[in-house]
């Protein structure tokens, strides 16, 4: 009796084992699944980050030309493997072309090859998409600066996750290029042939409740597959069980992204063509004796309201465009220090001038080469989103500049320039035609201090470079809303003097 009852505890006791087992077997399995979606996850979204830095880092490194703009980003691949153009952008070998009215060849594979890149991809193994927005795509001739946006009917892209419940940007800050992961083929998706490979329908997806279901509308008519809607959606997306609806990734690289670091590229470029022509030009005007014993040999200023300075439309090469003004202390940044291209008859006064060639330079052709790196500020028309301030002009002689709301150097003597970036328009700001490009409230934002008296507390910027101007510039506070951010260059008290150094001051953070 006991010998039974032994053997049923035993048999009991190796059924309780192997249903621990296979527990076990079973959690091991359901974790070691998680794990590995994890795993291609991370691989998908490292892909997503990696691409993302590449892109923003070509289009901030570009280099200005004629039909270069630092800033912009090129026409996607349309090509597929196995062509002679796959990894190239634009379709096939010819001249890529992804123009404003065309926006169905502004979404396409990442060109790899034409960003000297490796071929990225997401953890199912296909490449990754790019869509670029109107007005940041590669060969066209219109200006890229801060004011640039899409040509109507083309929209500004916004993208959004959960399903379209969550923001990830907005109006003030919008979205210049989306970076796409496909994922592995959904139901419908077929992706064979070279056409069905060269059609978005075939890798993205809508915002839908079902598998092969209707898109939904607005307010949540979100498609991965359109650069004409411009809105795009993070999945994934799933519908009651379980199963993937859109499975589409994305990351995304907004305006403040691209346009910040390129505002503050094109003010170094001025500070260095301030500091060349005051050594190669101005040292000449102070010579025998300046004419205004204050004067520091600094380029003047340009009429804010010149017409060369409003432009719309075709960017002029005319020297007279934006033409520095004596008569001003306060202005925008004069085309003749930024005017250094071939092909133009100029003035003593421009750089380019071979009257002007340091005598380090071995020959002309090198000063013209050197030169032409500053091209990209003129034909993009970066003198219209900055404002600048000379101590001193011949004929405009004004008090010491005062610098509010900031710690100044301690071996500060005084200040000679003020340059002042604007950002993109705030609320309430247009800049379309050349009677808003010439109006000072369009750029400067209000920019208030606690120790600047009345009337000019609250509106500090705009009264300095106004009609009656103060000559007092403040660094924008955290309390002010805009976005404009303040560079000055100043003399030292050192004995012997040191060279004029430049500083930043970007507005407070709250």
């Amino acid at each position: 009796m006991q010998r039974g009852f032994n053997q049923r505890g035993a048999i009991a006791l190796m059924l309780l084992m192997v249903v621990g087992l296979g527990i076990a077997a079973a959690v091991l399995s359901r974790f070691s699944h998680h794990t590995f979606e994890l795993h291609r996850e991370q691989q998908t979204l490292s892909a997503l980050a990696q691409a993302k830095q590449i892109l923003l880092a070509d289009a901030l490194a570009k280099r200005g030309g004629t039909l270069v703009r630092p800033g912009e980003f090129y026409c996607p691949d349309r090509n597929v493997q196995g062509e002679a153009g796959y990894g190239q952008s634009g379709l096939g070998l010819a001249t890529p072309s992804c123009p404003s009215n065309q926006p169905a060849t502004r979404i396409g594979r990442i060109p790899w090859a034409t960003y000297h890149s490796e071929e990225l991809r997401d953890s199912s193994g296909e490449p990754l998409w790019m869509a670029v927005a109107d007005g940041f795509q590669e060969r066209i001739t219109q200006p890229l600066n801060s004011d640039t946006a899409p040509q109507a009917p083309n929209p500004w892209f916004f993208a959004a996750a959960n399903s379209g419940a969550q923001a990830l940007s907005d109006a003030s800050d919008p979205i210049v290029v989306v970076i796409l992961a496909p994922g592995p083929a959904l139901a419908g998706q077929n992706r064979s042939t070279a056409a069905q490979q060269r059609n978005p329908n075939n890798y993205f997806e809508c915002n839908r409740p079902t598998v092969g279901g209707a898109c939904l509308g607005s307010p949540n008519n979100y498609a991965n597959t359109n650069a004409t809607l411009g809105r795009f959606l993070d999945g994934p997306r799933l519908d009651s069980s379980g199963n993937p609806t859109l499975n589409d990734r994305i990351i995304t690289i907004r305006r403040s992204e691209l346009l910040r670091p390129l505002e503050q590229r094109a003010a170094r470029d001025y500070q260095q063509l301030f500091d060349l022509w005051a050594r190669q030009v101005g040292s000449k005007r102070l010579l025998p004796s300046p004419s205004n014993p204050l004067d520091v040999g600094l380029p003047f200023p340009a009429k804010p309201d010149d017409v060369g300075c409003t432009q719309t439309g075709a960017v002029s090469l005319l020297p007279s465009a934006c033409a520095p003004n004596p008569t001003i202390c306060q202005g925008r940044p004069p085309r003749s220090v930024e005017l250094t291209g071939l092909g133009l008859a100029v003035s003593p006064l421009y750089l380019v001038n071979p009257i002007n060639m340091p005598t380090s330079i071995a020959s002309l052709a090198n000063w013209q080469s050197l030169l032409s790196e500053y091209d990209w500020l003129y034909r993009n028309r970066w003198e219209q989103v900055f404002f600048y301030a000379v101590a001193n002009t011949p004929s405009c002689a004004l008090p010491a500049m005062q610098l509010l709301n900031m710690q100044l150097p301690s071996d500060m003597a005084g200040v000679e320039v003020v340059l002042m970036s604007t950002g993109v328009a705030q609320t309430g700001q247009l800049r379309g035609t050349v009677l808003e490009r010439a109006s000072l409230s369009n750029y400067l934002d209000l920019a208030t201090s606690p120790i600047a008296p009345p009337p000019f507390a609250s509106n500090i910027n705009q009264t300095a470079w106004g009609a009656l101007p103060s000559n007092r510039y403040a660094k924008m506070q955290a309390v002010d809303v805009g976005n404009d951010a303040l560079y000055y260059r100043y003399t030292s008290t050192t004995v012997p003097p040191a060279a004029p150094k430049w500083l930043y001051a970007p507005k407070d953070r709250p």
